[in-house]
């Protein structure tokens, strides 16, 4: 709710569920990062490039839109999605840096940086998607400058186990072309890279 407070517009928890006809389906739990405008609050972003921060909600887009196409094929599995919905605006009712937060299921965060919404909304999401003991977990969303400057602007970043990564891989070559069935190896060179500036 934190994250929200500056807004006029007040936050959401949007739970879009497919349930599958087979028994005993797999039940997968979406979550996606949907922040609908991201000034970055209190710590306010630079205004340049500012007007593309509407994209923040690509993570919530994506999750929804699997939900719906789970449904439009009839996969064998349950899918639902868990969609923390905010807007990140600075005012006078916006949480501050140096604020306390209680989250959902009770854990307590202070906020160093505003800007850092995405982790405060994702964490509310995944705690609620979770109390479903869902069989899988796959969190989707737009993510910091510093991912870019790790794996560059066309690298996603996956974390999980090894399977699930180079299974995504698989999947984002046979989607997009992409070469990333390598992308341990990419990130090692970059972090390499990295290291040295």
């Amino acid at each position: 709710m934190g994250v929200g407070k500056g807004s006029s517009r007040p936050p959401r928890l949007v739970r879009l569920s497919y349930a599958s006809k087979k028994r005993k389906a797999p039940k997968v739990a979406l979550v996606g990062k949907g922040v609908t405008f991201d000034t970055g609050g209190i710590s306010i972003k630079p205004a340049a490039g500012m007007e593309a921060m509407t994209s923040d909600m690509a993570g919530a887009a994506a999750v929804v839109a699997t939900v719906v196409l789970a449904a439009k094929l009839g996969v064998a599995a349950d899918v639902t999605a868990t969609v923390p919905m905010a807007e990140n605006m600075p005012s006078s009712t916006a949480q501050r840096p140096g604020d306390v937060l209680t989250q959902y299921g009770g854990t307590t965060v202070e906020v160093i940086n505003t800007d850092a919404e995405g982790r405060l909304i994702l964490a509310d999401a995944i705690v609620r998607a979770c109390e479903d003991k869902p069989d899988y977990l796959i969190d989707t969303a737009t993510l910091t400058g510093a991912q870019m400057v790790a794996l560059g602007t066309r690298t996603p970043g996956v974390m999980g186990t090894e399977e699930f990564r180079d299974r995504v891989a698989a999947l984002s070559q046979e989607v997009g072309g992409e070469r990333l069935a390598d992308a341990a190896t990419a990130v090692h060179a970059r972090g390499s890279r990295v290291a040295r500036r």
